[in-house]
Parts: C-alpha cells; structure tokens; sequence
C-alpha cells in the first residue's frame, strides 16, 4: 500500500478556498479564503463556512482499493434535530460509484445561541473504499467530502499508483445561495442540488452557499470575483427575507454594489441572478420567519405598518429592477425566476414549509439546466484560452496552511 500523508494530499484537494491545520494535524478545508475570517463575527456563518460542501479529492489512480483516514466535526444545538452519520461520495471518471459510511464523528454541543457547552470525541474514521477493476487502466477518482460538518483530512493509502490530475479543463462553476443551496437536507453529497447538476453536467462547482447566510456580504462578492468560471450562478432572496436583514432601499444599491464587484474582476463571464423559489409563508409576508410546529411562518410583526419591509414578491421585483437597469450594459446578465426550478404547484416538497426535501433538491436540479437554456446562458466551456487567477488571490495562495485559523466555536 502506498501511504499519503494529509500534506500529501494538498495537490487533491479542489473546492476550498483554504486549507488550516486541523486539531489532529491534518488539513481541514474552509470554503472561503482566510481574509474573510475578519469580515463577519458570526458563528452560525462560521458553522456553515467550515461545512465541505462541494469539497473533495480529486486524483488519477491505478488502485483497486484506497483507504481514508478523517476525522469530521458536526454540531448538535440545544431544541435541534439529532445530528446524524455521514458518507462519502465517490464518483469514477465522472461517473457516480457509490457511497461510502463514515460514523458519527466529533460532536460540538452548542447552545441555542451557538454558545459551546460541550464536545463529544470520537476516534477518526478509516474508511476502505474499492474501486474495483474501473481505475486499474488509470482513471479519475473524485471523494466528494461530506456537505454537512466539518472535515479534517489525514492521509489516503492505495494500493495502487496516486497522482494529481494535470490538467482540470471541465467547466467551472461558482454557485452562491441559501440554505437551499447548502442542501443539509441532502442524505449525501452528491444529491445538494448544485451536486448532482455538476455531476450530470461534468461541470468543476465550487460551492459558496451558506445556510441562513445569503445576505449579499461585501467579502463574498469578492471571493466571487476572484475564482476563475465560465458561469456564475447567484440565488438571492429568501434569506433576506427570513432573516428580516433588509428593506427595499438597502436591496436594490447593495445588489448593484455586489454585482460591481464582481464585475471588477470577472467582466465577460456569463451571470445568471436567480430569484427565490416558492415559499408560501412569505410570498406576501415579511420576515423575520420562526418555526412553528416545526413549519416556517412569518414571525407576528409589532411594528406600524411598513411598506419597505421585504417579501419574497417584493425581492423578485428588486431583482428583476436591478437586471433592467444592467442588462443593456452587462449583455452575459441574465435573469431566472426561481420558480421554474420549484414553484406554486411544487411546494408540497418543502418538507417544514421552507427547505426542499431530498425529492425537491432533486427537482431543482431536473430544471435548472433546461431554465438557463431558455434564457440563452453558454453552458459549453469557452473557445478561448481561460484567464488566470487575479494576483495574489488564487486558491493556491488562499490555500496554504494558516495553524493561527482555527475557530474560536470549537472545531
């Protein structure tokens, strides 16, 4: 068996804007870059970050069989749902596999105010995974990393020759959105709904959408901008509204604000705003959304009346006002409306009223290709030659080991 360690394994790794030394010594992804850490103060946001969604190794092999060595970190919050097991996705030059198992792992018990009040340690995983006769001519392996915790990487054994792939030339893709993006409802990480339109597509994501955290923060739309595409995808709009966050005045210059600079830095790459799927309990209903019953409603409001407080109607319209003022300028804007990807007659798959159950997630993703078609966005990788990274923001960079990183919420 030939032996990785996880320093080994830094070539692989593709998805993360940063890799930071882990509490094991391993390499533990973030998705975001390491500047960010001093732009929000937040540690629901920091929970998501530090999730891999659309993380993962990616190398050629000869092997028959490789062997994984983790260790994942998931949280449990005072009144929340029952943390669950995890698994790996494994795909063989493109195609899907199979899965494979991890245990629980390292639980973080968090306060309803994400307050740490306890630590559950686990050994980490060792996780054997055949690949059979497929890779023994030499083939592309990908694990994609569990999309819902934390995951500290220590090393891979194969008994077969491992290299780095040399060359990535599939089309690249930045997505940005909720927690409908972030798909947590997914049983595994091939079926978020921007994983399984990758894997149908053969298109390189790079996931950046965060649980409850779609708020159009400055930093994000530089990390946009800095990640090299051939498409950008930005869902807006729910959570603006579940986290009451703004109002019609603070939406319609901080969107054109967010698209400026991304536009700084990406000026020709096609960009499709999606607006909010359908969700019945803020069609016409402001935030901030509360569960009741275990179904999302619009908190009761006990202020006078207000006309610029924001329901999902109200930040379609701001999009589709913003998309007018650009598109004569900004001829690659293009504009979908959420809900030919989940809409009025779909919602009896939101499973509380607001997320997509797994059956949904796949909905989205059924129509999301066949909707930018309609719309006439490119999806084929362009003729010319791809633009490098901007200087001194490219994911290698990003990505050197920072052991000063590791969060102050516990993992």
């Amino acid at each position: 068996m030939r032996r990785f360690d996880a320093e080994a394994l830094r070539p692989f790794i593709h998805g993360a804007g940063a890799l930071v030394t882990g509490a094991r010594g391993g390499l533990s992804p973030r998705r975001l870059p390491r500047w960010t850490s001093g732009q929000l103060d937040d540690p629901y946001f920091a929970l998501m970050e530090r999730c891999a969604n659309g993380v993962g190794l990616r190398f050629g092999t000869t092997a028959r069989r490789v062997v994984l060595r983790l260790a994942t970190t998931t949280v449990e919050v005072d009144g929340g749902t029952a943390p669950r097991p995890a698994s790996v996705a494994v795909l063989i030059d493109g195609e899907r596999a199979g899965l494979a198992p991890l245990p629980l792992g390292d639980v973080v018990h968090l306060t309803d105010r994400y307050a740490v009040r306890g630590v559950d340690r686990r050994e980490p995983s060792v996780v054997g995974i055949d690949l059979g006769d497929s890779a023994t001519d030499g083939a592309v392996v990908e694990l994609l990393l569990p999309h819902d915790r934390a995951v500290e990487l220590l090393g891979l054994d194969a008994d077969g020759e491992v290299s780095a792939v040399p060359h990535d030339d599939r089309f690249r893709w930045t997505h940005y959105g909720s927690s409908i993006s972030h798909g947590l409802e997914a049983p595994s990480p091939d079926l978020t709904w921007p994983a399984q339109v990758a894997i149908q597509q053969r298109w390189r994501l790079r996931n950046l959408a965060f649980g409850g955290n779609a708020l159009l923060d400055p930093f994000m739309a530089r990390v946009i901008g800095d990640a090299p595409a051939d498409l950008i995808t930005l869902k807006v709009g729910i959570n603006l509204v579940n986290a009451d966050a703004m109002r019609h005045r603070v939406l319609v210059p901080a969107l054109h604000g967010f698209l400026d600079t991304i536009r700084e830095r990406q000026a020709e790459t096609p960009l499709v705003l999606l607006t909010a799927v359908s969700c019945p309990a803020h069609e016409r209903a402001p935030g901030p959304t509360v569960m009741a019953g275990g179904v999302a409603v619009a908190a009761r409001r006990g202020i006078e009346p207000d006309p610029g407080a924001l329901t999902l109607e109200d930040t379609r319209q701001a999009l589709q006002r913003v998309y007018e003022q650009r598109k004569r300028d900004d001829p690659r804007l293009h504009l979908v409306d959420g809900r030919r990807l989940l809409g009025p007659e779909d919602v009896g798959l939101l499973h509380d009223g607001l997320h997509p159950t797994a059956g949904g997630l796949t909905l989205i993703a059924g129509r999301f290709t066949d909707a930018l078609h309609a719309h006439g966005v490119p999806l084929a990788p362009p003729t010319t030659a791809r633009g490098a990274a901007p200087e001194g923001r490219d994911v290698t960079r990003a990505s050197s080991i920072d052991s000063e990183n590791r969060s102050h919420y516990g993992f």
